[in-house]
């Protein structure tokens, strides 16, 4: 087990105050503890999750406020993209949370500090661990300072909805979409196309549009919506 730089040296440069030992928490990951119970109990699977709740709350109270014209599933894609593992990285990376984790031998040995995974999943127990401590506020304070860049920019990632999308499913064990496309037929210049995104075998998003691409596009954020729906 590894941790070259202290948790309480990550609270004075955060200007946060958090307990150490809920800090330590946070900054454990799986792979420093041991198997079964102890490796959620003792890791920071559990703040993960807790931590996941309050990002997704504050990243869609921030668009809401931040974006009045925008409809629900403009919003769902934009918040999809200001919180997906790459953001959440490059936020952990800005931070040089990576310097500050306990990590096993061999995940240290494998790059698991700068590892796209365990940044963004320890971001996430970060943000678990200063809700518990300082409550909403500050970790809402928290999140739009660190992820002001990622918030800021979510409107350009979100065009590309079927990045986001393959990355959702695959964060959710369901695969890689796959998208049927067809030519729905008419004169070249007027000519529309139809498409099915497939997810896990299933039909999860239909779309149509002038291109190919526009088709599959819509197809994908139809999909982001269904698969937000059933979260």
């Amino acid at each position: 087990m590894n941790a070259p730089h202290s948790a309480l040296e990550l609270c004075r440069l955060l200007e946060i105050e958090v307990p150490l030992d809920l800090l330590e928490l946070a900054l454990t990951h799986p792979s420093a503890v041991g198997e079964g119970i102890e490796r959620t109990l003792l890791s920071n699977q559990r703040l993960e999750f807790l931590g996941d709740a309050v990002l997704g709350a504050v990243a869609a109270a921030h668009l809401y406020s931040s974006e009045p014209s925008l409809p629900e599933g403009d919003l769902t894609q934009r918040k999809a993209a200001a919180v997906q593992k790459r953001s959440l990285a490059k936020a952990a990376k800005r931070l040089e949370l990576g310097r500050y984790l306990r990590l096993s031998e061999g995940a240290e040995a494998g790059g698991g500090r700068n590892r796209d995974g365990i940044l963004a999943e320890s971001l996430e127990a970060l943000i678990g661990a200063i809700f518990l401590s300082n409550g909403f506020e500050a970790a809402r304070a928290f999140i739009e300072k660190a992820l002001a860049a990622e918030l800021a920019a979510s409107a350009q990632e979100a065009g590309n909805v079927k990045n986001l999308l393959q990355e959702k499913t695959q964060a959710a064990g369901l695969g890689t979409p796959v998208y049927q496309s067809a030519s729905c037929g008419g004169p070249a210049h007027r000519r529309e196309f139809s498409s099915e995104v497939i997810i896990a075998g299933e039909v999860r998003g239909r779309g149509r549009g002038g291109s190919k691409k526009v088709a599959e596009q819509e197809a994908a954020k139809k999909a982001l919506e269904a698969l937000a729906q059933s979260e």
